[in-house]
């Protein structure tokens, strides 16, 4: 597939909910006699989180999915417009709850729980018409919307725009949008469930003779690993304090994609997305600690030097 140029915009399609957020003492006390240390109300979900990276870090997002038409869906689209995505695509859906989740986060830990989620508001054909893709640099899609994904990223394939995937599973279900991904970006659950004792290189084969030509499963504290090709590697991930990992996999996604039509070779992009969500985990919600360019950069910078 051939890169990206410089300044083209990420076209997200997926999911974007509003997160209520409340951080306790300490999840493993019993609710009687525990505390909530904090709490906050942000916008969520994983293609909106990471179109507001995009954003954050200087780039161009598009916004495609799905809410009500009740004050959720208001709360939705002004955080992502505050952000400068771009939600002309945006369906809305009369007499339907926009999608919300509780998130009870660890404060000990940072390890973040969802306690209730109210549903994906799935569109059943595609949002937007195929002329929409022409000039975008990557499509990323999270299998929230599958036939408006399937529809983009058959587009997109035929464009010639790279196509991201972030899958929360890998089944029969996720077959046909694997078949379209250059490359699938995973959770430590979704791709461990295809390792055979452990074996995250067994995982990442899999799921690439599924489609994606890389393939990469993030593993939180532990950094990543990832498949390029036939060359199997492993990156540790930055350390820095955790406060809240609600979103960091989304920061990771939208920072990547961003990289990615900015033409950075394959690792770089790896490096500079597990820099960008480690930073968003220092602050509480998945959008608040997501930082800008420079401070990532800096952050790199710091990383590099010798201790």
């Amino acid at each position: 597939m051939a890169r990206a140029d410089r300044g083209e915009k990420v076209v997200g399609v997926g999911l974007a909910v509003l997160d209520h957020l409340l951080l306790w003492r300490d999840t493993s006390e019993p609710v009687a006699g525990n505390r909530v240390v904090e709490v906050d109300m942000q916008g969520g979900g994983m293609v909106g989180t990471a179109l507001v990276a995009v954003a954050r870090l200087g780039g161009a997002g598009e916004f495609w999915g799905t809410v009500g038409c009740d004050w959720v869906g208001e709360q939705i689209l002004a955080g992502l417009r505050r952000e400068g995505v771009d939600v002309r695509r945006v369906r809305r859906v009369e007499g339907r709850p926009s999608p919300r989740v509780i998130v009870c986060v660890d404060a000990p830990t940072g390890e973040r729980h969802f306690l209730h989620f109210t549903g994906v508001l799935e569109h059943p054909g595609p949002l937007a018409p195929a002329k929409a893709l022409a000039g975008a640099g990557c499509l990323l899609v999270d299998h929230t919307q599958k036939q408006a994904e399937l529809a983009a990223a058959g587009e997109a394939r035929r464009l010639g725009v790279p196509v991201v995937g972030d899958l929360s599973r890998i089944d029969e279900a996720s077959e046909g949008i694997l078949s379209l991904l250059d490359c699938a970006i995973v959770s430590e659950s979704c791709g461990g469930a295809l390792a055979d004792g452990g074996d995250l290189r067994t995982a990442c084969e899999r799921i690439r003779s599924m489609g994606p030509a890389r393939v990469v499963i993030t593993l939180g504290a532990r950094g990543l690993v990832y498949l390029d090709g036939e060359r199997f590697g492993e990156m540790p991930a930055f350390t820095v304090d955790v406060v809240d990992t609600t979103g960091a996999g989304d920061v990771f996604h939208g920072a990547f994609c961003l990289a990615l039509t900015e033409g950075m070779a394959f690792e770089e992009r790896l490096r500079f997305a597990s820099a960008t969500a480690a930073i968003k985990c220092t602050r509480l919600g998945g959008r608040a600690g997501i930082p800008g360019r420079e401070d990532v950069l800096a952050f790199l910078r710091e990383r590099s030097r010798p201790a």
